[in-house]
């Protein structure tokens, strides 16, 4: 009798330790939450920033191809592309220091 008194309290402990692991890691979880959805908040407006400017840059793509048309076509000027060019390269460079930020984020979390 004693040995089995002996047995289900070892077992009540035991069951009462994990129990106590377990509301641990929910609480440390739960308090890590908030953190991890401002970081995936973070990436995902900078992934939006990202794919805005590459529609700008590829509209600038377009203008430009329209213009070279018109210039082929009817012998158009083309002066007024070097702005859209500009605009095209500046786009690039944010669109890299948007992706840089972005890989520098995602290499901190591993």
């Amino acid at each position: 009798m004693d040995e089995l008194r002996r047995t289900l309290d070892e077992l009540v402990k035991s069951l009462t330790d994990v129990t106590e692991k377990a509301s641990r890691l929910i609480d440390s979880g739960a308090k890590d939450l908030p953190e991890t959805l401002n970081r995936e908040k973070k990436k995902m407006d900078l992934r939006s920033q990202i794919g805005k400017n590459r529609r700008a840059v590829q509209k600038a793509y377009t203008r430009v191809g329209e213009a070279y048309f018109n210039y082929v076509e009817h012998g158009t000027s083309m002066d007024e592309m070097r702005d859209v060019v500009d605009l095209i390269r500046s786009n690039n460079k944010v669109i890299e220091l948007l992706e840089e930020q972005l890989a520098q984020m995602e290499a901190e979390e591993q």
